[in-house]
């Protein structure tokens, strides 16, 4: 067997870890095989036991690693929005569009999250905390000129965070309650936190998304 630099080798990794990424969000874990992933990766199936120990590990290194955060990325809100409640409704809407793009990759880091307290802590980190960082970001650009204490920003990023995530994913997609249930609570929440944190809103009623 021919010389195989670390470098060589971290390059297969990331390509194989980007490819099963792809994969396993759009055909789900169970539908992927490891020669799809090795394809789509550029490299040899066998790499997939010699670096992970199979496919189960190489789904643990997905759901580790960068890769899950970036595909079930949700960007902040929308700073070209002038009032919060218009930027809140933009932000659980495409929280909608992401659960559709990537149902299956978040039923695995849940699914696997349950029975893993290990990656359940990488999960919140790579997944969880980063996307609080931008929504922390988003709501204290807005809420500092208004005297919002950054205690306050905090927990309004946690519960538009939970909310987004609970309703858009595990009520309309676990669970499968009726889309108008839920995008009245979307309707509501915004109103209550426009109130809240934006009493000066100009906006109109909420939108029915």
């Amino acid at each position: 067997m021919g010389f195989c630099s670390k470098r060589d080798r971290k390059a297969r990794e990331a390509a194989l870890l980007a490819a099963a990424a792809r994969l396993f969000a759009q055909k789900g874990y169970e539908n992927t095989r490891t020669l799809e992933i090795a394809r789509e990766a550029g490299v040899n199936e066998a790499l997939i036991n010699r670096y992970f120990g199979g496919k189960e590990g190489l789904l643990m290194s997905v759901l580790q690693g960068t890769e899950a955060g970036d595909f079930v990325r949700i960007e902040g809100l929308d700073p070209s929005e002038p009032d919060l409640k218009t930027a809140l409704r933009k932000y659980f809407d495409q929280g909608r569009r992401i659960v559709e793009e990537r149902e299956s990759f978040m039923r695995i880091a849940m699914s696997r999250s349950l029975f893993q307290p290990e990656l359940a802590v990488a999960v919140r980190e790579k997944i969880i905390d980063r996307q609080m960082e931008l929504l922390v970001t988003g709501l204290r650009e807005r809420m500092a000129a208004k005297g919002v204490s950054s205690e306050d920003v905090e927990a309004c990023a946690m519960l538009v965070g939970a909310v987004n995530h609970t309703f858009n994913f595990i009520v309309r997609k676990v669970h499968h309650m009726p889309d108008e249930k839920i995008e009245r609570v979307f309707d509501l929440l915004t109103e209550v936190l426009s109130l809240r944190f934006d009493p000066t809103s100009t906006s109109s009623s909420p939108s029915s998304g």
